[in-house]
């Protein structure tokens, strides 16, 4: 984690103020949501899932195995994400610093490497695997 501040004379410092080794993401960046990050945390060496992180470095909870994630797309609309596991399933999942809450789920593409990202744009939901791309409604519904 780092730091950017503009000085008083226009340059900008950069401080460092943390390191994590059980936080990070290889193919897709993390996703923000009220202070805390969550993120597909699979490198070549180790794959601990979907992870979710404070803004402070505390690491709260990791998926592992189950459900294995893996480099795969996330957005986050509407207080929620959507997250292709980097296989084939995509899963709705309520971001909660507690524990991870998926609230449902759909085998959706092929099994495979599918680590592209994905996009989200009115009511649209684009996800690929290596043959196909789907576009999807996504409906918004009272909670």
């Amino acid at each position: 984690m780092i730091k950017v501040q503009k000085a008083a004379d226009g340059t900008y410092n950069v401080a460092e103020l943390f390191k994590n080794v059980d936080f990070g993401a290889h193919t897709q960046p993390p996703i923000l949501y009220k202070d805390h990050f969550y993120a597909q945390y699979t490198i070549n060496e180790r794959s601990d899932g979907l992870v979710c992180m404070t803004m402070g470095g505390q690491v709260k909870w990791k998926t592992g195995d189950e459900p294995p994630f893996s480099k795969g797309g996330a957005v986050l609309a509407d207080g929620l994400l959507l997250a292709v596991d980097g296989s084939k399933t995509l899963y709705l999942i309520e971001p909660d610093p507690s524990g991870f809450k998926p609230l449902a789920s759909a085998v959706l593409l092929e099994p495979g490497e599918n680590w592209a990202p994905i996009a989200l744009a009115d009511g649209k939901l684009l996800i690929r695997d290596q043959k196909q791309m789907k576009c999807l409604v996504v409906a918004q519904q009272s909670r």
